[in-house]
């Protein structure tokens, strides 16, 4: 048997390596990939949400009802894999008399939307939300004094 010379072996190594980065390029382009968790986009947001990993909250929970004070409520949109869902408009349900101030009611990259709430008269609210109407499961309750 003939031995390969350096100048065929090295010929055979670069076939092969060039194949296989073929290879990879086709797989790559083939397929959605994810490297930065980036957010899924603003269709189909009933097959892309997960109701049990999406939620909401405030910051603070209480306030004074003078009308000026500020509740900030955080809802976060998230699909099965814990990433956000970006493009989706949020709408929030006060069960009290509460001035709701869209801050940012579209979601971002992260999924995240915002709101301010401020009321003029006292007592304990729940707030709920709903996007592309599907509620969230989730509630927060708030309190203005």
């Amino acid at each position: 048997m003939k031995p390969i010379d350096r100048r065929n072996f090295y010929l055979l190594i670069g076939i092969v390596v060039s194949i296989i980065l073929i290879i990879i390029a086709i797989t790559i382009a083939t397929q959605s990939l994810s490297l930065f968790g980036r957010a899924a986009g603003p269709t189909g947001v009933s097959s892309l949400l997960s109701t049990e990993n999406s939620y909401l909250f405030a910051s603070p929970v209480s306030a004074d009802a003078n009308g000026t004070s500020v509740i900030r409520v955080t809802v976060i949109l998230m699909n099965s894999q814990g990433l956000g869902i970006s493009g989706q408009r949020v709408n929030l349900k006060v069960s009290g008399p509460a001035t709701v101030r869209e801050t940012q009611p579209v979601s971002d990259s992260f999924g995240r939307t915002m709101f301010d709430l401020t009321s003029n008269t006292q007592g304990d609210f729940t707030v709920s939300a709903t996007v592309a109407d599907i509620v969230l499961p989730q509630t927060v309750s708030v309190s203005f004094q």
